[in-house]
């Protein structure tokens, strides 16, 4: 669905346990051994989730990885370095550390676990989208639904609901 979509923003509304990170981890890493020199910027609410969630994920799926393409990773840059020169720089959205993702170009973004950061709005529309410009790269923005009807998350659920882009499992089909 990801690959088929015309669409520059997908949104991907998807029940606990569907295997969400998972998938978005190998689309990371899928990115960056397909394109060389890609850029995949990676964002999670925190720093925290990053450390206790996305890097083991990514130590898992790149256990058996052949040592001539396995990425090396630098935990305290926050970067997965690829051979062929492409790059998976990860964020959190908390105290502004996404704004260290901000300039430079990306191929692919990713927002995981949407409904928990903070000010999705700006993530998105001024720090990731001005990155793909150039690349005409995509914007990849997962979630469960939010707590907060106010949350941004939701503008983007209705949004991708409303073009056609959205992405929508539940519990039930998972």
């Amino acid at each position: 669905l990801f690959h088929n979509s015309s669409h520059k923003i997908q949104t991907w509304l998807l029940a606990r346990r569907s295997g969400k990170t998972y998938a978005l981890c190998v689309l990371a890493i899928e990115t960056c051994l397909k394109q060389p020199n890609s850029i995949v910027k990676f964002v999670a609410p925190t720093k925290l989730q990053i450390n206790n969630i996305l890097r083991p994920l990514m130590r898992k799926i790149l256990e058996d990885c052949p040592e001539d393409i396995k990425p090396e990773v630098k935990e305290k840059d926050y970067i997965y370095y690829f051979p062929n020169g492409s790059e998976i720089q990860l964020a959190g959205t908390e105290s502004g550390h996404i704004e260290k993702l901000r300039g430079g170009d990306s191929h692919l973004s990713i927002i995981d676990e949407a409904q928990s950061c903070m000010d999705l709005n700006n993530a998105v529309k001024s720090v990731l989208l001005p990155t793909t410009l150039i690349t005409k790269g995509k914007i990849l923005i997962a979630g469960t639904p939010p707590r907060d009807p106010d949350h941004d998350f939701i503008g983007f659920i209705e949004d991708g609901e409303a073009r056609g882009s959205l992405v929508k499992r539940t519990i039930y089909e998972n």
